[in-house]
């Protein structure tokens, strides 16, 4: 393996993710044969195939995922050795997505936090639910995105943040007078958005794990108009803590404290495996700053879910 190069183990990591000749060659912004080359060059260094066709595309080969794991941290290396004594300017565009949850909490942190440390950064600003932004990420139409238990995808990294506690909510009246257990609640209209966005599927675990149907069911697409209907009297709802204590001061809602407890979000920073790292870093250590002064993330339930993990096979939630 002595006539390996760089421009070689990039066709092959961009292959790999990309799952695509095609696709790697754009990226790379070189010729399809060209590409070819450097792939067909790379197999005869290391005497095995590392990728083999599936489909219309191509997929790793058993060596070629052990392969894999050696080459991204020469890439990265590398790619701090390039750009040693330039130091990136973080400017221009940049589309970021939030968690409609999320954002009511923490987007009126976010925008002067990011503004004071990136001034060059020219962000926009999309809040819808998680479900929705993760189309848009896959679509092309945003950069990165807060997610909130994503169902993922192999054109996507999954950075986890934290796990977001959830709470049941209702007018301060009703939330005094309602029995806390899935027979009782379930004789209230729900208040949540469409399937298969977090807050449904939650709904519909929370009753099903005491072998209950949630009574009848008000779809609203927005987290934040669903919010107010509940603030008015019309139903009950599954929130983001934090974004309840968001609506506080206005004395509108109040927390149901319902048995069983609800389970916690994973809260997660999105991108598309093509983006650009140094733009996908500066946003991220903006967030993990404002959510760590806010307090945003409940480790207490992160660590309780952690602990029910080790007692159940391991598998990973975001492979389909």
């Amino acid at each position: 393996m002595n006539r390996v190069s760089i421009a070689q183990l990039e066709a092959f990591y961009w292959v790999a993710e990309l799952g695509s000749v095609h696709r790697a060659a754009a990226h790379l912004n070189v010729t399809q044969p060209t590409l070819s080359l450097r792939l067909r060059k790379l197999e005869a260094e290391l005497a095995a195939p590392v990728l083999e066709r599936y489909g219309r595309g191509v997929r790793l080969s058993r060596s070629g995922h052990a392969f894999l794991a050696k080459v991204k941290p020469v890439l990265d290396a590398y790619g701090h050795l390039h750009k040693a004594g330039t130091p990136a300017t973080i400017d221009g565009r940049i589309r970021i997505g939030l968690a409609e949850g999320f954002a009511i909490a923490c987007l009126r942190h976010l925008v002067p936090a990011l503004a004071g440390q990136y001034k060059l950064l020219r962000p926009e600003w999309t809040v819808t639910t998680s479900s929705a932004l993760e189309q848009e990420l896959l679509q092309g139409n945003l950069d990165l995105a807060v997610l909130v238990d994503p169902i993922g995808d192999r054109a996507l990294r999954l950075v986890p943040l934290g796990p977001q506690g959830n709470v049941w909510a209702a007018t301060p009246a009703l939330a005094r007078q309602l029995r806390t257990s899935p027979r009782a609640m379930s004789r209230q209209t729900v208040i949540t958005t469409p399937p298969p966005t977090s807050m449904y599927r939650n709904t519909i675990a929370w009753f099903a794990s005491a072998r209950q149907k949630p009574g009848p069911l008000c779809i609203c697409t927005s987290v934040n108009a669903a919010a107010q209907l509940v603030a008015a009297g019309i139903g009950i709802g599954i929130f983001p803590k934090r974004m309840i204590e968001a609506y506080r001061p206005s004395g509108a809602l109040a927390v149901i404290a319902s048995k069983p407890q609800l389970a916690a979000g994973r809260v997660y920073l999105a991108h598309h495996v093509t983006a650009d790292a140094d733009r996908i870093e500066a946003v991220m250590r903006v967030i993990e700053g404002v959510t760590a002064e806010l307090n945003y993330f409940d480790i207490k339930a992160g660590r309780k879910k952690s602990a029910s993990r080790r007692r159940t096979i391991r598998r990973s939630p975001l492979r389909r």
